[in-house]
């Protein structure tokens, strides 16, 4: 029991050592940065500021029932189409880069059938688009509805 103890508390120590010399290494990296002339620092804002895009505000919640859980946010001022291509950007869903580029304008079924994901199923309505996931093991449901000038998004992934 006591060489148990004795390894780790060694191996606790040991550990411990390794990670205050990262943060040393760290520092130093972070003062030769800080040392940079100031022509190249304003550049590099120039840079940064250009290809930097423009937050989108919005508010999340997020519910687990049973065997479903539930995101649910609200964009403020955006359009459907803009939180379409944002999910699909940002990889918010599972399999997001099978879904096509753009929003159809009827409703559509893409059959799949590749990694256990069956098919996809686009209901679109005038001011709320549907999207339906069906996987082997269950569905992941993308709704999308018009608020005025607000965007609804609701992420449900429920089990069979």
């Amino acid at each position: 029991m006591k060489k148990i103890s004795f390894a780790c508390l060694s191996l606790l120590i040991f550990t411990a050592c390794k990670n205050e010399s990262e943060k040393t290494v760290n520092a130093a990296v972070a003062v030769q940065k800080d040392s940079i002339p100031s022509k190249a620092a304003a550049t590099e804002n120039a840079y940064a500021s250009q290809t930097k895009e423009i937050p989108v505000l919005k508010e999340c919640t997020e519910k687990q029932i049973e065997y479903e859980t539930q995101q649910e946010c609200v964009f403020k001022n955006i359009s459907i189409e803009q939180v379409y291509k944002r999910t699909i950007k940002d990889k918010e869903i599972e399999k997001a880069e099978l879904l096509l580029t753009d929003l159809p304008e009827e409703s559509i079924t893409k059959e799949i059938n590749k990694d256990g994901l069956i098919s996809i199923s686009y209901t679109i309505t005038p001011k709320k688009t549907d999207i339906e996931f069906q996987f082997e093991g269950g569905v992941t449901t993308l709704s999308l509805e018009q608020l005025d000038k607000d965007v609804k998004r609701i992420i449900i992934h429920s089990a069979d």
